[in-house]
């Protein structure tokens, strides 16, 4: 009798513990499901959802600017990837676009991105402040790492370090601030085919994905000018301009952000040429910085006289339609 007992207080407790273990899962998945839900509602992407819904053609001068990029890189030896896309028509051109590249600095862009929808969305406020602490501190091109713990900084003082001085330790703070697996869900939900696994597990990206956060800046413009050109002026006073920049004139306003690290050199921009506005994102490996900076400048140059030698555009774009002017339709 009393072994009986014993048995059946066992089975109640395990009992009890499965039905707890199967709330607690319910109850994470709800969250989770929230969480995604959240997110997906903010106003910038639905409005980047809405640009991508293009049918994009290309003809034979791409062809042709395929055949030079690749004839003026034969002979490199450098590893590289590049996505253009035209955003006067909606036209695309890539090389590799979903090769996958160490990320570096690069995809701070998108974490920028991030906070400013929550803040449109006003899930936070810009002005709000964040103290500095022991944890945030990294080494980097930008100074915040050099100062002692409880210093204070806004969101969008924090925002403008990390474009424009490529600063890690404001890059740690903002991702302290919005949450790295609520960062890397954004990513996703922007349509990024690759999203990075985590500190140490691989920060990667590909020349696709950076310029659809670098057209995410361009497309933020249009849905709310303040917060749009406060991102777009904090990659127009970016310190590198020895990469895109470099291939285009003087005279040519280049919103860029590059991203650094040993073996891999990248830059992605929105090249203001008048009347032919265009994204471009190259992505490099190869062991040395010099030649790297020095192709993704002649990468640019050419892209740069191909998108000025194009005429005016014979394709009208709608939501989800596509007049054409008869040109081949092509995946890239």
């Amino acid at each position: 009798m009393a072994a009986q007992m014993v048995a059946s207080k066992v089975k109640r407790q395990a009992l009890w513990i499965a039905c707890l273990l199967l709330l607690l899962a319910a109850t994470a998945w709800g969250w989770l499901y929230w969480q995604q839900r959240q997110i997906a509602q903010l106003q910038f992407l639905l409005q980047l959802e809405e640009t991508q819904r293009t049918t994009v053609v290309t003809g034979p001068e791409y062809d042709k600017l395929r055949q030079r990029i690749r004839k003026e890189m034969a002979e490199s030896g450098i590893d590289y990837a590049l996505f253009l896309e035209d955003l006067e028509n909606g036209n695309q051109f890539a090389i590799e676009p979903d090769k996958n590249f160490q990320a570096a600095s690069a995809i701070k862009v998108p974490l920028v991105l991030f906070l400013y929808a929550l803040a449109l969305d006003k899930r936070l406020d810009l002005d709000e402040t964040m103290t500095l602490t022991s944890s945030d501190l990294a080494p980097s091109s930008g100074g915040l790492w050099s100062y002692l713990p409880g210093r204070q900084y806004t969101l969008r003082q924090l925002a403008k370090h990390v474009i424009e001085d490529s600063d890690n330790t404001a890059a740690n703070m903002l991702m302290r601030r919005v949450g790295r697996s609520n960062f890397y869900l954004f990513l996703r939900l922007a349509g990024a085919r690759t999203v990075p696994a985590g500190p140490g597990k691989g920060n990667v990206t590909c020349a696709r994905d950076m310029a659809l956060y670098l057209k995410g800046i361009w497309v933020f413009r249009q849905l709310n000018p303040g917060f749009g050109e406060e991102i777009f002026q904090y990659l127009l006073h970016s310190k590198i301009d020895n990469r895109i920049p470099a291939g285009v004139p003087d005279d040519i306003k280049v919103a860029n952000k590059i991203g650094s690290q040993i073996g891999f050199f990248h830059d992605a921009a929105i090249v203001l040429l008048p009347n032919r506005p265009y994204v471009l994102a190259i992505l490099c490996h190869h062991p040395s910085e010099t030649e790297a900076n020095a192709a993704i400048a002649r990468i640019s140059r050419i892209i740069y006289e191909f998108q000025q030698s194009q005429p005016k555009a014979a394709q009208v774009i709608f939501s989800g339609v596509s007049v054409t002017d008869g040109r081949e339709k092509k995946d890239i």
